[in-house]
């Protein structure tokens, strides 16, 4: 009598737990990495969430040269131009730094066709960029950089002159409207800031951290960056944008960690 009664709680707390399991919600299935990043899982669920759908696209474009010349200044493009979906959020990252988030943005009152922006690369790693639709769904581009690195814990030249500080915070830039009767307005700028990583000797961190265009006649929000520590000295940012107003101008807002607020007026 006692060993069936043994056999059944056995069969009993086996069904229970086969009953938990069943019970558990279904995570989807992460694609292969085609790159073989040891950090692609970890990546994935630190910037989009250990239950994210997530896919390879071809729509997410990522632009940058095959090998980095100089690792402290390596080029970004984003062309979204081709994505289906409404956009609402780009998260960029590298995989190997040893801060590997670069950016995320949120359009607003804007469609973000493009964004480009400079990056420090520490060595040769996969650079990616999710684009997150309105159905929650991420999109994935993937690009191999070759690099001799070291571009995240180079001092910058910033730093080497002594009379940084007064060129700190200028805006030099404009904004241009495509040809051909295309709608849109594109934003070129460069902000003059050291953008120190912390991760030399003796310089703390010190970078923007926060970006905002709106427009200049309304102050409604047209996009929303932040912005981490993988970002190149005196950034170069580009954007594609298409929104109403487009003659009314536009105000760059930037702050950094040290509290410093950079402002400036792109048009009228």
């Amino acid at each position: 009598m006692a060993i069936r009664m043994h056999a059944a709680l056995r069969r009993c707390t086996w069904l229970l737990a086969l009953g938990w399991l069943t019970s558990l919600p279904a995570t989807a299935a992460l694609p292969e990495d085609p790159f073989r990043s040891p950090m692609w899982e970890y990546n994935l669920a630190r910037y989009l969430g250990a239950d994210a759908a997530v896919r390879h696209s071809d729509t997410v474009v990522i632009k940058t040269p095959p090998f980095a010349e100089d690792a402290t200044q390596v080029p970004l493009t984003v062309d979204l131009s081709a994505f289906p979906h409404e956009i609402k959020e780009v998260i960029t990252w590298v995989d190997l730094n040893p801060v590997p988030h670069l950016f995320t943005l949120r359009p607003e009152a804007a469609e973000i066709r493009t964004v480009a922006l400079n990056f420090r690369i520490q060595q040769a790693s996969t650079v990616r960029a999710a684009v997150r639709d309105e159905q929650g769904g991420w999109h994935v581009g993937s690009v191999h950089v070759e690099a001799a690195g070291g571009g995240c814990t180079a001092p910058s030249a910033t730093a080497s002159n002594p009379d940084w500080a007064d060129s700190f915070g200028q805006v030099r830039g404009a904004l241009f409207s495509p040809v051909g009767g295309v709608t849109g307005t594109r934003l070129k700028v460069q902000v003059m800031h050291p953008m120190d990583s912390g991760m030399v000797g003796n310089i703390p961190r010190f970078n923007i951290e926060t970006l905002e265009l709106r427009q200049t006649a309304n102050q409604q929000r047209l996009a929303s960056m932040a912005l981490s520590e993988s970002a190149s000295e005196n950034p170069l940012f580009v954007f594609d944008l298409e929104h109403d107003a487009q003659q009314s101008g536009i105000l760059l807002l930037l702050r950094d960690n040290g509290g410093n607020l950079i402002e400036s007026r792109m048009g009228i």
